[in-house]
């Protein structure tokens, strides 16, 4: 059995501190998984170290079972792509080419298609449960 998307926010400025504390819980971590049969696969295990703008990453090696825990800029969260400086640059890069698509479909579809139409392709390419929708004419229905 597995366990994906396992996320742990550990706080802590000081980068000695930060690795005593980031064992810990990763021990307790471990030991919780062995106890409920699951397996932690060290292959996908990143951190991730949140920074302001203006500062420099720090440098930490993490290792744990003589394997080291690689370090990531960005994670994919719930849908949402969080980057390291809690931008929305990496979130829109990635989501941009996937909207594309449908967007060029609609565009294309208005000039054939009456607005209930397109209501319709809207719904099936987005899936909104609002009640409201915002047409291509600047309308709202």
């Amino acid at each position: 059995m597995f366990a994906d998307d396992t996320s742990v926010i550990i706080s802590e400025p000081c980068l000695m501190n930060f690795e005593r504390k980031f064992n810990i819980v990763f021990q307790i971590m471990k030991e919780w998984f062995n106890s409920k049969f699951l397996s932690l696969n060290l292959d996908k295990t990143y951190y991730m170290q949140f920074i302001t703008k203006n500062k420099f990453l720090n440098k930490i090696n993490i290792e744990h079972d003589n394997k080291k825990i690689l370090q990531t800029n960005f994670v994919k969260f719930l849908g949402i792509t969080v980057d390291n400086i809690l931008s929305w640059k990496q979130h829109i890069d990635t989501i941009t080419p996937i909207l594309n698509k449908p967007c060029y479909i609609i565009r294309r579809s208005k000039l054939y298609l009456p607005n209930d139409a397109l209501k319709m392709v809207h719904y099936a390419f987005f899936s909104l449960s609002n009640v409201l929708w915002f047409d291509f004419f600047g309308n709202f229905n």
